[in-house]
């Protein structure tokens, strides 16, 4: 990937400031970022594309971004990256599928899922903050860093089947807890 190109194209006519931060983000945490797009797309061009679009709308929201708070920014880098990674594959998938053009789409409904899906991931951040960590390192390790499950039990010297059980229990715990604060699934 070139970094430079992408930061050049993305950082047009934003600050100095904003300039700097997105290179930093950029040069920090953009090898992860493709490590887990390619996980998704089992492509390196489209993972290339999802981490180009992902820093896109990542310089959107700059002046919003807490550098300071290191876990809750690598688990949103990463769940952007993620989240484009999908949608260069549906995107990939509809014109492989596709004879004629899609049909022209309203260009502010993806403003309203990417709020809500914000809005959903600070709290699902404040919720796993407060799980016990019998629960929250295997959450932590597998859905914000990208390990795989055998890599968790590894890393945390437990037993594969154990981290699998305290995943689908976080997991769970995380969904009760979201349907209590109101949101819908």
């Amino acid at each position: 990937m070139k970094g430079g190109d992408m930061i050049l194209f993305t950082a047009g006519t934003m600050p100095y400031s904003d300039k700097e931060k997105l290179k930093i983000l950029y040069d920090t945490y953009s090898t992860r970022m493709f490590s887990a797009a390619k996980r998704i797309t089992k492509n390196t061009a489209d993972a290339e594309d999802a981490v180009q679009n992902a820093f896109v709308s990542i310089s959107g929201h700059l002046p919003k971004i807490d550098m300071l708070d290191e876990d809750a920014l690598k688990g949103y880098l990463l769940t952007i990256a993620k989240n484009e990674a999908v949608n260069v594959l549906r995107q990939s998938e509809k014109a492989e599928s596709l004879d004629e053009a899609p049909p022209a789409s309203d260009p502010f409904a993806d403003v309203d899922a990417r709020v809500w899906s914000r809005e959903v991931y600070e709290k699902i951040i404040s919720i796993l903050r407060a799980m016990d960590d019998r629960y929250r390192a295997p959450l932590y390790l597998t859905c914000v860093m990208g390990y795989t499950v055998k890599e968790t039990a590894s890393q945390l010297h437990r037993n594969e089947q154990t981290v699998k059980g305290q995943i689908v229990r976080g997991k769970k715990m995380i969904i009760s807890q979201l349907k209590e604060a109101g949101y819908e699934f």
